[in-house]
């Protein structure tokens, strides 16, 4: 075995020797390494500021708006704008207006609850739910304090906004879960809008209604009772969606897969910044944080973190619908997965 001597055991000479072979690669090394840093730091930030310079897409959605409006609290964290999108979010109230907005083509997508689209595509209109973020009904049961369980309802009187309504649908699917009859143990009134079902309740003209979650605070505050929470029923019901026009998927498949990669994270956004969405609540409400943070955790346990389009949530929808051709149409009609990878066919 051949061992090499430490340099110190060397002779005098051959240690010089040794010291001016090594100086000169090591001065090498060193200013070959000085060049690849200087070359870095001259090249990195203009790479970096040409990417920040390419222009964005501009993109508009029409939206119902609201507390639930996951979309505008990512737009204004972001998310959008990370995935290249400058997105005009146009918040309008109502369901129709918003599908009409789409049909029209004046929007690229329309969040919005999957009634007014499942209608449209009933009547041959080609759109499609390409995300379900809410797949339950997104109510409560709110009652008289007496009131504290589902078969304390019978022979008691409901508010509904109004006969066909969502919510009339939600109170007559959630009586029969619970094994009454919605014909004939209940009456169920006509009101009109939450202030207005909050007010009968409190004036004890009628003994329950459904309310939106947000109300959830408010209702304690007024004495109230949350009798049930029906996100807790077993029932798929497409109760927000993401909806777009069958031709933009079929000409510009890209953008609507990177605007879905957009809307996925910007759940995950709206799932893990509460302070962010804690700010976008106050819009909407004189609540203080203690109660916003109560708000935010209902809507949070109601978002899905991946929103895939469902068969039965959509079947749901079409069983509540009079019209025979929404009651004959097929909900694989009306959805597309394809932007789901690993979703089920």
């Amino acid at each position: 075995m051949q061992i090499t001597p430490h340099s110190n055991s060397l002779p005098q000479g051959e240690r010089e020797q040794t010291k001016s072979c090594t100086y000169p690669r090591r001065q090498r090394l060193n200013f070959l390494c000085l060049r690849v840093t200087l070359v870095l730091a001259t090249t990195l930030p203009l790479s970096l500021g040409l990417l920040d310079a390419q222009p964005l897409t501009k993109i508009r959605v029409a939206n119902i708006g609201g507390s639930s409006d996951h979309i505008q609290v990512a737009v204004n964290g972001g998310v959008y704008r990370k995935h290249g999108f400058d997105v005009e979010n146009i918040q309008v109230g109502s369901s129709a207006t918003v599908v009409q907005s789409l049909i029209a083509g004046e929007v690229s997508f329309a969040h919005v609850g999957a009634v007014p689209v499942v209608a449209a595509v009933a009547n041959g209109i080609d759109l499609k739910i390409i995300a379900v973020f809410m797949n339950r009904f997104n109510y409560v049961m709110v009652t008289l304090p007496e009131l504290q369980k589902p078969a304390d309802l019978k022979g008691k009187t409901l508010a509904i906004s109004r006969f066909g309504s969502g919510d009339e649908f939600a109170t007559r699917e959630a009586l029969r879960r619970w094994g009454l009859d919605p014909d004939k143990d209940v009456r169920m009134l006509q009101v009109g809008l939450t202030v207005a079902r909050m007010a009968a309740l409190q004036g004890k003209h009628v003994q329950a209604s459904l309310l939106a979650p947000p109300q959830i605070v408010e209702v304690q505050r007024l004495g109230l009772n949350v009798m049930a929470d029906l996100t807790d029923l077993d029932v798929e019901y497409a109760h927000y969606t993401l909806a777009t026009r069958g031709d933009l998927i079929a000409e510009n498949r890209p953008l609507v897969e990177r605007f879905m990669r957009a809307y996925v994270e910007g759940i995950r956004f709206h799932r893990s910044h509460p302070e962010a969405v804690i700010l976008y609540l106050r819009k909407f409400s004189r609540q203080n944080d203690s109660e916003l943070k109560i708000t935010y955790e209902n809507l949070r346990k109601r978002i899905r973190e991946e929103p895939v389009p469902t068969p039965g949530g959509l079947q749901t929808i079409i069983r509540s619908l009079s019209g025979n051709k929404e009651k004959e149409l097929d909900p694989k009609r009306v959805i597309d997965t394809s932007f789901f990878p690993n979703a089920a066919r």
